[in-house]
């Protein structure tokens, strides 16, 4: 009967495995829509006997990112491929090693833990920015979010769930995929 429970447990940590790839590969996915999708859609407009478009422009985070850095904005671009560009993808990579590896080290899920929470950090920068143009914060500015924010977001919060379920399995697990 023991044995039987011993199985039972390993096929659970196997699928628990599966289903965190599985759902890694998934934000993933979203993550690289985020990037390349716009986010955002800033019309400025003003009416002085007829329509004038004074700027009209929509920005993905690669296009935003290429447009910094052409135009000398280093910090600006500092920040955003830092969080995030490159800090999912380091967390994404120690994802796959974590769940990969036969027995990887405590200290890599911890990184996991403690990178998961940086990683809001970029979508809580776009939501304030869209929140100060959406506002109001000049009379003829409209500002809408795009198909790439919500992508973005939705990797962002499948990469949190998939962080805290990893946290939640046991930390000296023997199960290797085969």
């Amino acid at each position: 009967m023991n044995n039987l429970l011993c199985g039972d447990l390993i096929a659970v940590k196997m699928i628990n495995r599966w289903m965190l790839l599985g759902l890694h590969l998934i934000s993933l996915v979203l993550l690289g829509l985020g990037w390349t999708l716009d986010m955002l859609h800033i019309d400025i407009s003003t009416h002085f006997i007829v329509d004038f478009n004074l700027f009209n422009e929509k920005r993905s985070v690669l296009g935003t990112l290429q447009t910094l850095w052409s135009g000398g904005n280093y910090w600006p671009f500092f920040l955003i491929f830092l969080f995030g560009i490159l800090v999912p993808l380091v967390k994404s990579g120690l994802i796959f090693y974590v769940l990969l590896a036969h027995d990887p080290a405590p200290k890599w899920q911890r990184f996991v833990t403690a990178i998961s929470k940086w990683a809001m950090a970029d979508v809580f920068a776009i939501s304030i920015f869209v929140a100060f143009l959406g506002a109001g914060a000049m009379q003829n500015t409209q500002a809408t979010l795009e198909p790439g924010f919500y992508y973005f977001s939705g990797y962002v919060l499948l990469s949190a769930v998939i962080a805290m379920l990893m946290a939640r399995r046991s930390p000296n697990q023997s199960d290797v995929i085969v």
